[in-house]
């Protein structure tokens, strides 16, 4: 087994992990290549997007994951918010009850009050409409930070997991 078709099959399985987790709940929403809407009145526990995206217009009663897609919120989300690979727009009348964190993509969120937790963007931009001061627990690390910590991290990875040669016994 090449190790390019063990990291497609590590790959999947994730994939299949999060999806399992994510339909545990009853009321949840798990797609893959198709987006979901909660329109608004509409109750939905936790949902789950692999290669799409989410609008949330009524109410999320749990959690919120998309890989490789966005996320729009007006209505309310009673956990947290994962993006990766993707941007995060929360409107004034939004509400995030957890924290926020998009990897690999932007924030944007139009009032301080929109998101309870914290709200962390790796990769990208977190930015407040209007010309607000930032508050304490939003923190964002730009694409060039972050390229350069990825970089310093792959080295050190490389130099801690290489194989060493062996002097030849002779």
């Amino acid at each position: 087994m090449t190790s390019a078709t063990r990291f497609l099959g590590l790959i999947f399985l994730f994939f299949t992990g999060v999806t399992a987790q994510a339909q545990h709940g009853s009321g949840s929403r798990t797609y893959f290549n198709q987006d979901i809407f909660v329109a608004p009145g509409q109750q939905v526990h936790n949902a789950t997007c692999i290669f799409c995206s989410v609008q949330v217009e009524g109410d999320l009663t749990g959690r919120v994951l998309v890989l490789f897609g966005n996320l729009n919120v007006t209505g309310r989300v009673e956990g947290g918010a994962t993006v990766v690979g993707g941007n995060a727009v929360i409107d004034s009348q939004a509400r995030i009850g957890g924290s926020a964190l998009v990897v690999g993509g932007n924030a944007v969120y139009e009032a301080d009050e929109s998101i309870s937790g914290n709200a962390w963007v790796v990769g990208g931009h977190l930015s407040p409409v209007g010309n607000r001061p930032r508050t304490a627990h939003r923190l964002f690390f730009s694409p060039v930070l972050f390229s350069a910590m990825a970089v310093v991290g792959f080295l050190l990875l490389s130099v801690l997991f290489l194989p060493r040669r062996r002097p030849d016994p002779a």
